[in-house]
């Protein structure tokens, strides 16, 4: 049997009126580990008789209000919560201090009135992050020919690695560059001026700079690992140097057999007296 379009109408708006009543879409929040982050609530409704804050299917905060001067009921789920949730008492938005990373996720709440067929809810998803570290450079490929340099630089962090991006500053050309990415490739000659590299990493709530690399220390330290010369030079002094150690450990080898030498040396007494004395002896008498 055909469904009449006003039938139709009819049945959305029943859907509309029995289902719950909501703010809008997902509100995305984020914070700092160790700070603090508020859930802001708006709504329009009146003769509020609960309102009930949840974490991942968990009641975290419940509040009923009071329509006289005594202060509202509030009943907190966890002891370790107690000391870092507030709300404020105009619309109770939530505040949540100390924050970790396991903060992160999916929040809501949910208003109940008498005046509602379904309860007022509005949801949330908060992530919670690091201040970033001082980003790090890592030299890759390298070589440096007639006077050209060419290598590659990699930006990276030690912590605090999520949800970061990567930008490069490159200082001392006719007008400053800049270059997305973690991987900044680099051509540089003798004859040009010399450039600065700085890489910047962000993420949503902080972000850190590197110490500035150089184009010409950078590619000198290249040149240096590549000359064949410096290389004969610190085989040599390699050599010398084993060679002086070797000699030292013999002497002192030598050194240490004479003293055992000595150490097991006896010296025999002289027992004969003296020239020109003679030895006394006791007489024992035989009476016999």
């Amino acid at each position: 049997m055909p469904v009449s379009p006003a039938s139709l109408s009819l049945i959305f708006l029943l859907c509309q009126l029995t289902g719950p009543a909501a703010s809008g879409a997902q509100q995305e929040l984020v914070g700092a580990v160790g700070g603090s982050v508020t859930f802001p609530l708006t709504h329009s409704v009146d003769r509020i008789d609960s309102i009930i804050w949840i974490f991942k299917s968990t009641t975290l905060i419940t509040i009923q209000p009071t329509t006289t001067n005594k202060p509202d009921t509030v009943i907190v789920s966890k002891n370790h919560n107690k000391g870092r949730v507030d709300f404020l008492h105009g619309n109770y938005s939530l505040k949540l201090s100390k924050l970790s990373k396991n903060d992160s996720g999916a929040y809501s709440v949910q208003i109940h009135s008498s005046s509602l067929q379904e309860p007022f809810t509005q949801e949330y998803g908060l992530r919670v992050y690091e201040h970033l570290s001082k980003p790090k450079i890592t030299l890759g490929l390298k070589s440096n020919k007639n006077g050209t340099c060419v290598t590659n630089l990699t930006c990276f962090l030690e912590r605090g690695g999520e949800d970061v991006t990567y930008s490069w500053k490159t200082l001392g050309k006719t007008s400053n560059e800049s270059h997305n990415g973690s991987f900044l490739p680099i051509t540089w000659t003798l004859r040009e001026k010399d450039m600065t590299f700085i890489c910047m990493a962000r993420n949503p709530i902080s972000s850190n700079s590197s110490n500035p690399i150089f184009a010409r220390k950078l590619c000198e330290v290249i040149a240096g690992d590549l000359d064949p010369i410096m290389c004969l030079r610190i085989f040599l002094l390699l050599i010398f140097l084993v060679l002086v150690s070797i000699i030292i450990w013999r002497q002192r080898r030598k050194e240490s057999n004479e003293e055992k030498r000595m150490d097991t040396h006896l010296e025999i007494p002289n027992c004969s007296p003296p020239s020109g004395e003679t030895a006394e002896y006791d007489t024992i008498s035989n009476p016999n």
